[in-house]
């Protein structure tokens, strides 16, 4: 336990450029680990069952999309929380903190079970999904919601374990359940021909093996947090924290639901069925290449949160800093690979459709002009999530989301038809750039004043928000 702690209080005493190592890469790893679920489905299915089998998986992706968003809910709210605790040196309320989150995990994941197995064809058919994808989507989904409350738990315990100061251990609880659903998949797929009901099996086990990891790290009391009975009873002003500061990562997740609802059905009215298969294969393509700039952005968020309830703002400053530089230089490289090759990232999935490869490979490059400039966005809003100041979080989320990508999804396709479906996210990239560029001055502002007036007076009138 006392080595835990001082992992703890490392956050605000290491060099930034050894503490984003310790933690982005691990968070990096993790999410791109995370996301290799939905891309190995769709890269298997794609070499066996077709274009008809990416599309039935693409239809599932906005309900899988709302699990993930209640892990996030859940799971960055009171990391963020647990965080800011071990900062202020009040181990008991972060432990407080981690017991409150476990209630609402499961709670959640019963819910959303019940509200994917009755209304799975409603569901699908709102997210863009016609007679012909269908029977294929209802047979993954019928599989993929019994996974929901194993998926929320591992995804929320990984956000407790890397708040707690060992990252190494939350990077190993994705790894693990990626590394079976790799090894599952090929086994259902290609050695049982199972088609999609394959697929769902091995990620319903994947996230089984995964959870089991995760909860393995607390049995055996490899932290500094203990789970107590005292602490299994919901407190409002405890739920009432998390669910703040998780509610941006939250809505980005939900807002994006509904945005890929709009992009199907969008796609479905321009290009049939073969673009909402084009538009999965961008979004498992996309996923590799924007999760790593999002795994940097949560993966710094400990470390803001950490010396922000210490009162070290200029350390903050320093990690948000860096932590975008980096962002831009990860989507430089995936800006160049997009623009060079993205036939042969298409081929990967749909080898011997030349149709469904023009049409991919054009709305890829159009949709990644912008990509550069979407690290500012991302880690503004997770910086506002990480020092508890969520209204803001939320209405950078809000805005890109809702304003910056819908506004022009809604006026360009009618003009410039599918192409205008692609053209809408860097005008999203663009918009929420300047919004988020905009709040982090402010606040930078505000962070140097009190770091000035705590050089005069220990009792400083800045710092973490109250209880």
């Amino acid at each position: 336990m006392e080595k835990t702690t001082d992992k703890s209080r490392a956050m605000g005493t290491d060099s930034i450029g050894r503490l984003m190592l310790r933690f982005s890469i691990p968070a990096i790893v993790g999410m791109v680990a995370n996301a290799l679920y939905n891309i190995v489905d769709r890269l298997f299915v794609g070499q066996t069952v077709g274009a008809s089998g990416i599309g039935a998986i693409s239809v599932v992706f906005p309900f899988t999309i709302m699990v993930i968003a209640y892990g996030l809910l859940i799971g960055v709210g009171a990391g963020s929380y647990i965080s800011m605790s071990l900062g202020e040196k009040r181990r008991a309320r972060a432990e407080k903190g981690m017991g409150n989150a476990i209630l609402l995990i499961a709670g959640g994941g019963i819910v959303l079970t019940l509200v994917g197995f009755f209304f799975a064809e409603p569901i699908l058919r709102l997210s863009g999904s016609g007679d012909t994808l269908l029977p294929m989507a209802m047979e993954y989904m019928g599989y993929i919601v019994w996974g929901v409350f194993f998926s929320n738990l591992a995804f929320g315990l990984n956000y407790f374990i890397r708040a707690e100061g060992n990252p190494r251990y939350a990077m190993f609880t994705l790894i693990i359940g990626a590394g079976a659903n790799v090894a599952l998949d090929a086994w259902f797929i290609l050695v049982l021909d199972m088609g999609v009901a394959g697929a769902a099996i091995a990620t319903l086990i994947s996230q089984v093996i995964s959870a089991s990891w995760a909860v393995a790290y607390y049995v055996r009391r490899m932290g500094a947090l203990r789970f107590r009975l005292k602490n299994l009873n919901l407190e409002w002003r405890v739920v009432k924290r998390i669910l703040a500061v998780g509610s941006a990562p939250a809505l980005t997740e939900i807002s994006f639901t509904y945005v890929l609802i709009v992009f199907n059905r969008t796609l479905r009215l321009y290009g049939g069925d073969l673009a909402i298969s084009a538009m999965g294969i961008f979004f498992s393509l996309d996923s590799l290449f924007f999760l790593p700039v999002l795994g940097l952005a949560g993966g710094v968020q400990p470390i803001i949160s950490y010396n922000y309830g210490a009162k070290n703002y200029d350390r903050v400053i320093r990690s948000v800093l860096a932590a975008i530089k980096i962002g831009a230089l990860f989507f430089t490289m995936s800006f160049t690979l997009v623009m060079l090759v993205p036939g042969h990232m298409i081929r990967l999935f749909s080898p011997d459709n030349p149709e469904l490869l023009a049409m991919g490979a054009r709305g890829m490059r159009l949709a990644y002009c912008g990509i550069i400039l979407a690290s500012v966005s991302l880690v503004a809003s997770h910086t506002f999530q990480a020092i508890g100041k969520a209204r803001i979080g939320i209405f950078l989320t809000l805005s890109r989301h809702f304003f910056f990508i819908l506004l022009p999804l809604f006026i360009l396709p009618p003009i410039l038809g599918i192409d205008g479906v692609w053209l809408s996210m860097p005008l999203s990239d663009l918009g929420g750039a300047m919004a988020g560029s905009w709040f982090l001055r402010r606040e930078f502002r505000e962070m140097r004043s009190c770091e000035a007036l705590l050089r005069i007076s220990l009792d400083g009138g800045c710092g973490a928000p109250a209880d």
